[in-house]
């Protein structure tokens, strides 16, 4: 069983530190709280993790939104190369869609918008997701 502990975005923000911790059955991967990036690599364990660079700001009156993201994955201590990933996105309502860095959105409407996005990474013999997608919440305003 898997168990989830989601920890103060902006406590782990400040220091860059992932924002959830979750530890999965030997067949999944474990994606543990530490430095994103390589340093975040050892020999036993597998980490996948997505985090959005750029978002609108939280009010805005920009009908069009530009986010960027990127994704790590390591397994058994190298890190993969992010070309390597793919992602998924969703934005509001939308259904997830496979999807690139950066994402243009347009003709939002007024009120409150939703993205998330999600880190893929897959081979012939495995696949993994990013248990915890990364978000990005705005609100178009007048």
């Amino acid at each position: 069983m898997s168990k989830l502990l989601l920890l103060p975005a902006a406590a782990l923000l400040a220091v860059g530190l992932w924002l959830a911790t979750v530890a999965g059955a030997e067949d999944q991967p474990t994606v543990r709280a530490g430095v994103y990036g390589p340093d975040s690599c050892d020999s036993n364990t597998q980490t996948i993790d997505t985090r959005i660079t750029k978002a609108p700001k939280k009010k805005t009156k920009s009908t069009k939104a530009r986010i960027e993201f990127e994704g790590f994955y390591c397994f058994d201590g190298s890190d993969i190369d992010q070309d390597s990933l793919e992602f998924s996105c969703k934005a509001d309502k939308e259904k997830a869609a496979d999807c690139k860095s950066p994402v243009k959105l347009s003709k939002l409407k007024k009120g409150k918008h939703k993205f998330s996005v999600s880190a893929n990474f897959s081979d012939t013999d495995e696949s993994f997701g990013d248990p915890t997608p990364a978000e990005a919440k705005w609100k178009v305003v007048d």
